[in-house]
């Protein structure tokens, strides 16, 4: 009898041992890795807030290829939703809450059905030797006294996911190509003459070589001076369509032109501003800037411009030709 009230006694020592220490216990935990990825900050920071490209490197995806993953809301930034259905990984959503080009990002991750949620947070911090990346899980909301028991093994049980994830994220982006640099400069007036025309996307070329050709006949017979290199002011672009260009060569000052070419003055502005080295097929890099002016809410006048800053006469290596491109800031 003595004995059973012994145990007695230990078991409720036990018990409340098991109901006291969680009392102590905070009811959410984190955990965090780092690694350092080799990539521009725009790559890395959109293969994170573009919730598709999830399944690229996601340790949770890995995990369970059989996961069914659902997207919604836009394709990326604040609204841009995964929902997810796994039969070893759980049900749950993840949302993009906030962000900060190309330095952080904020999710609201639900379990379902009533199992909690967590936050997840990116921060992306350029060093001398890459790009350091920092993925931190906030798990929130953790019961009582059980939750907060598993609260203690989540480090455990989500750092090998988490530090798998980012080296499969180093491994993605490390991949893929090169973005341009891309800045917002100041640009002076550029008085020019040039010809206003029109052509299909198969006709650029012979078109430059005609207008650009006309303009330098015109200036070597008039004395005129060039104080640039060849440019060009694009006012629309239909890949299927007519193209409205405008061919131009800058000049010192106020010029009379003649017949079709005309005195043109581009205007002083602030524009985004990037160079495209290699072919004059400039598609990758406009589409950088695009994407740079999305991530950025910037919007852009009307017209869009490329200065033509390699002689392909005097430089045959196509790979090392420039091309200057600028969007005007509305």
């Amino acid at each position: 009898m003595k004995a059973l009230k012994i145990i007695g006694v230990i078991i409720l020592i036990l018990i409340a041992i098991f109901l006291i220490v969680p009392l102590f216990l905070a009811n959410q935990v984190t955990i965090s890795e780092s690694t350092v990825i080799n990539a521009k900050p725009v790559t890395v920071f959109n293969q994170v807030i573009t919730t598709s490209n999830w399944s690229n490197w996601s340790p949770f995806h890995k995990a369970d290829t059989a996961m069914i993953a659902e997207y919604t809301g836009p394709t990326k930034g604040i609204g841009s939703t995964m929902t997810w259905q796994s039969k070893t990984m759980g049900d749950g959503s993840l949302v993009v809450a906030e962000s900060k080009p190309y330095s952080y990002i904020k999710n609201n991750i639900t379990f379902t059905p009533d199992e909690g949620g967590a936050i997840g947070e990116w921060t992306f911090q350029p060093q001398e030797d890459g790009l350091l990346v920092t993925w931190k899980t906030t798990i929130i909301g953790l019961d009582y006294p059980m939750g907060r028991y598993m609260g203690i093994m989540a480090k455990t049980m989500m750092k090998p996911f988490m530090i798998s994830g980012l080296m499969d994220l180093k491994a993605v982006c490390e991949a893929l190509p090169v973005p341009a640099d891309i800045s917002i400069i100041e640009i002076e007036n550029v008085p020019s003459l040039s010809i206003m025309d029109s052509t299909t996307v198969e006709g650029i070329g012979d078109m430059f070589e005609k207008d650009y050709q006309l303009i330098m006949d015109y200036m070597k017979a008039k004395k005129i001076e060039m104080a640039g290199v060849p440019y060009a002011v694009y006012y629309n672009w239909d890949p299927s369509g007519i193209i409205r260009i405008r061919a131009a060569i800058p000049v010192s000052g106020v010029v009379k032109g003649k017949g079709n070419i005309e005195f043109f003055d581009l205007p002083a502005t602030k524009a985004v501003f990037a160079k495209h080295f290699g072919g004059y097929d400039t598609s990758a890099t406009h589409d950088d800037i695009m994407n740079y002016m999305s991530d950025f809410g910037i919007e852009c006048d009307d017209y869009v411009w490329e200065v033509y800053v390699t002689d392909p006469e005097t430089e045959p290596d196509e790979s090392k030709w420039e091309t200057d491109i600028y969007y005007p800031v509305k």
